[in-house]
C-alpha cells in the first residue's frame, strides 16, 4: 500500500510514520524539507519503507520534481502540513500554507490517481459556536481568527475534491498520555508558556498580590493527547469518503482544573480567575499577564461540545473505544513540560 504525507516530519506526522510504518506492507512517501528531520526519520526507522520526496506545499505541486521522482499511485495521501498560528498579522501566510498548501496537495494527490485523500483539519473549524457536529460548517460560520478562517475555507476545497476524501478535526493537542512528549508549539503550552515566563517575571520582587485571569472559570478545554490523535489517524485508513471525525475529548477538563495543576507546578498560588465584569479594575501587572494570553483567549474561555459518533464507529471497527484522559495523566503531562 503507497501512502503519501506532508506535514509528516512535524510533531504529530512522525508519530504517525512510526505507527503507519509498523505495517510492512506500507510504502511511506514523505514530502519533507528539513534534512536533520528526515535524518532522524531514516535513522529511528532503519527497516521501514521510507520513500522521502522534497518539496513545499506553497508551491504548484507541492513543489515535486517529477524528473527526479518517479512516483507510483497512491493509495492514501493524508496532507498533515500546516500552520498553526492564530496571529492576525499573519493571515496572509496562515491562508498561503493553510488554504494554498492545501490546494497544492490536492492537485499533487490527482497527479498521483491517489484513490482516498485524508485532511487533517481541526475541531475549532466551528469558529465562535459552542455545538459542532460531524460535518462541513458554513463559510459564513464566524471564527476566532485567521487560522480557524483558513482551515474552514480549506475544509470546503477538500469537499469539492473529485477523488474520495475524508476530514479528521483534532481539538486542543497536548502530549503523549504515556509519556508526556509534547510539541510546545500547540495551544496549552503557548498558554502555559506565557504563564512560567511572567511568574519568572514577578518572582524577582516578593509579593502576595494575587493576579487576575479575565474569562469564564466553569469552562471547559478540550484537550486530546498526542497518542490518541495518532491512534484516530492511523486508523482513518477506514474512514468513509465525504466524513469527518472529530478527534475530541467528549469529558474535557474544567478551565480551574487546568489552571489548579500549573499553579501547582509554578508555584503560582497568587494567579486567579476573574469574571470579565471586573476587567475594569485592571492593574498594570494584570494587563500585561492577559496581553500575553490574549491570543488563546478563544480557546480558554468557552465550553465546545463536540459530537464525535463517526470516530466512535471508526474505532469500534477496531475494538477501541474514544478518548478517555484522566486526571492523573493531565497532570503527569503538564507536569512533564513545566519541570522540564
Amino acid at each position: 500500500m503507497n501512502i503519501f504525507l506532508t506535514g509528516a516530519t512535524g510533531f504529530v506526522g512522525a508519530q504517525l510514520i512510526h505507527q503507519l510504518a509498523q505495517n510492512p506492507e506500507h510504502h511511506l512517501y514523505i514530502l519533507y524539507r528539513d534534512e536533520a528531520k528526515k535524518q532522524k526519520l531514516i535513522s529511528e526507522l532503519p527497516n521501514a519503507s521510507l520513500h522521502f520526496v522534497q518539496g513545499d506545499i506553497t508551491s504548484e505541486n507541492c513543489g515535486v520534481d517529477f524528473s527526479h521522482h518517479h512516483l507510483p499511485q497512491m493509495d492514501y495521501f493524508y496532507h498533515l502540513a500546516a500552520l498553526v498560528k492564530f496571529d492576525e498579522e499573519l493571515r496572509q501566510q496562515l491562508f498561503e500554507i493553510n488554504l494554498e498548501g492545501t490546494r497544492h496537495a490536492l492537485a499533487l494527490a490527482q497527479v498521483l490517481n491517489t484513490k482516498h485523500f485524508l485532511y487533517v483539519s481541526t475541531a475549532y473549524t466551528v469558529g465562535q459556536n459552542e455545538q459542532a457536529k460531524e460535518e462541513l460548517h458554513p463559510l459564513s460560520t464566524p471564527v476566532n481568527n485567521p487560522y480557524e478562517e483558513s482551515k474552514l475555507q480549506a475544509e470546503h476545497v477538500v469537499m469539492q475534491a473529485p477523488m474520495k476524501k475524508s476530514i479528521l478535526r483534532p481539538a486542543i493537542i497536548i502530549g503523549d498520555s504515556v509519556t508526556g512528549a509534547a510539541d510546545s508549539k500547540f495551544t496549552l503550552y503557548g498558554f502555559m508558556k506565557a504563564l512560567k515566563v511572567f511568574r519568572r517575571k514577578i518572582s524577582r520582587s516578593v509579593t502576595s498580590q494575587q493576579f487576575r485571569l479575565f474569562g469564564h472559570d466553569n469552562g471547559t478545554s478540550n484537550l486530546v493527547p498526542v497518542d490518541y490523535v495518532v491512534r484516530v489517524l492511523g486508523h482513518a485508513l477506514q474512514a468513509e469518503d465525504g466524513k469527518i471525525y472529530h478527534i475530541t475529548n467528549s469529558a474535557p477538563p474544567h478551565n480551574m482544573e487546568i489552571l489548579s495543576i500549573i499553579k501547582k507546578y509554578l508555584n503560582f498560588d497568587q494567579l486567579t480567575v476573574a469574571p470579565e465584569s471586573e476587567r475594569a479594575t485592571i492593574t498594570d501587572e494584570e494587563k500585561i499577564l492577559n496581553s500575553y494570553i490574549a491570543v488563546f483567549d478563544p480557546y480558554f474561555k468557552k465550553s465546545v461540545v463536540f459530537e464525535d459518533n463517526n470516530t466512535a464507529e471508526l474505532l469500534k471497527l477496531f475494538g477501541e473505544s474514544t478518548l478517555t484522559l484522566s486526571r492523573s495523566q493531565l497532570d503527569m503531562i503538564i507536569r512533564t513540560f513545566l519541570l522540564k
